[in-house]
């Protein structure tokens, strides 16, 4: 009797022992099964949309003298430095080192030079501002001794007006400036198709509108860095539809006057 119980236990012991064994089969495969692929998820960002061409509207952004216009009588009525500053900045000079006439061309510091030692300018000086045409670009440069209104202390100082002489009476575009800026945006659309702005330059177009009213001596003084964008400004400032009104002068008379698109990248 003991003999067959103990045969009976050891057939329960294996076949207990097989079926954990099958089990913890089972369990170690399910540790590696594969995901059904329904069930994989790739959190990948998604892919950017092409970045259409950007024709920015901020593209021509100025259309007038080079730098700040000075009516060729107030020139020639200046006396001293003070005249090309306001009164507040004018008091706090307490004594002047020189004061330079300096001729400006293509936007560069030339060696033509007047030079002076007080804040009023010599005879000289004076006879060279007053010979100076229209359309003229220079730079007063002016060094000088002030007092900070803030600590009180006299401290050095410079200060250096751009300038370009313009008649009394300036060349217009018949049909207005905000016409012409939009005529010259709109027509060069397509130059700027494909213009990747950080890649683009401030741009300067020179002209001048000559006394009867045509456009002549069209120039460009610095490129855009899209030299297909330069040559179709060159093309629409040159045929510009419209007319212009020449410049006159203090006595009425129509004179020349050049002007300058400032276009591309704002720059100086």
């Amino acid at each position: 009797m003991k003999k067959n119980i103990l045969i009976f236990s050891s057939v329960l012991l294996a076949l207990s022992l097989g079926a954990f064994s099958f089990i913890d089969h089972n369990n170690s495969s399910n540790d590696h099964a594969e995901v059904p692929e329904a069930e994989v998820r790739v959190f990948d960002k998604p892919a950017p949309e092409k970045v259409k061409n950007r024709i920015f509207e901020d593209f021509i952004y100025d259309i007038g003298p080079r730098f700040g216009p000075i009516k060729k009588g107030d020139l020639d009525k200046a006396r001293s430095f003070s005249d090309f500053i306001g009164d507040d900045h004018a008091q706090r000079i307490v004594a002047y080192k020189s004061l330079k006439v300096i001729i400006l061309i293509n936007d560069e510091q030339s060696n033509i030079v007047k030079t002076g030692k007080s804040g009023d300018f010599t005879a000289e000086q004076l006879d060279f501002l007053q010979s100076l045409d229209y359309s003229t670009n220079l730079m007063i440069w002016a060094d000088y001794r002030e007092k900070n209104v803030t600590t009180g202390k006299i401290e050095d100082h410079h200060w250096t007006p751009y300038l370009t002489i313009v008649p009394e009476k300036q060349a217009e575009y018949e049909s207005g400036k905000e016409s012409l800026m939009t005529y010259l945006k709109e027509n060069s659309k397509n130059s700027r198709a494909s213009v990747d702005p950080d890649n683009l330059q401030p741009a300067k177009l020179y002209f001048t509108v000559t006394k009867e009213g045509a456009i002549k001596n069209v120039r460009l003084d610095r490129s855009s860095n899209y030299p297909s964008v330069d040559e179709r400004m060159i093309e629409l400032i040159t045929n510009a539809p419209g007319k212009w009104k020449p410049a006159e002068n203090s006595e009425g008379e129509k004179v020349d006057q050049e002007l300058v698109i400032s276009f591309g990248l704002m720059g100086c």
